[in-house]
């Protein structure tokens, strides 16, 4: 009788026992077979119990929240990764702590991702505001908010090779 070690498993360059394969490979079939049975009448030991589709569910809206996975300069530690959410909320927060000056939208350009809901390092940014309209020169103020979005990049995720565009989209009164 052949005994079959973890050796002996396909692709480990060690001659495997036919025979203990084809057992094997019978075995996982008849799984998939009685399992499959089992499914088709609704046996409960085969089904997502409620909590965890429940909890699937919640995976499911929290990543649809969060968005992609936005790819940052590596830095010293090595590379890392930042949620759209996460990138959106700082740009966002930036544009509103310049007086006068409220986010409306924003839309960033990313370089080619590495893989499925992965976007790329940013490349351009695109803000709509809303100004002021006590602002006596609003190009000014569309500039402030152009540099505080661009400084915030540098400092805080070491983006210096970035686009940053304002587009005055509304005015309003504060």
């Amino acid at each position: 009788m052949a005994v079959s070690t973890m050796d002996d498993a396909p692709g480990s360059g060690v001659p495997d026992d036919p025979e203990a394969t084809r057992r094997y490979l019978d075995r996982i079939r008849d799984l998939h077979r009685e399992w499959d049975e089992l499914e088709d009448r609704g046996d409960e030991s085969v089904q997502l119990s409620s909590r965890v589709r429940s909890t699937l569910s919640e995976v499911v809206r929290a990543d649809a929240r969060h968005g992609a996975r936005v790819q940052m300069p590596p830095t010293d530690l090595g590379p890392y990764t930042l949620s759209e959410l996460a990138l959106r909320t700082m740009i966002r927060e930036t544009v509103d702590a310049v007086p006068g000056v409220m986010s409306l939208r924003t839309v960033v350009d990313h370089a080619p991702g590495r893989g499925w809901g992965e976007r790329g390092v940013p490349q351009a940014i695109t803000c709509r505001v809303s100004l002021d309209a006590r602002t006596r020169d609003l190009p000014a103020l569309a500039e402030t908010t152009r540099r505080a979005v661009l400084n915030a990049c540098e400092r805080e995720l070491d983006l210096t090779d970035i686009r940053v565009d304002i587009h005055i989209e509304d005015l309003h009164e504060q």
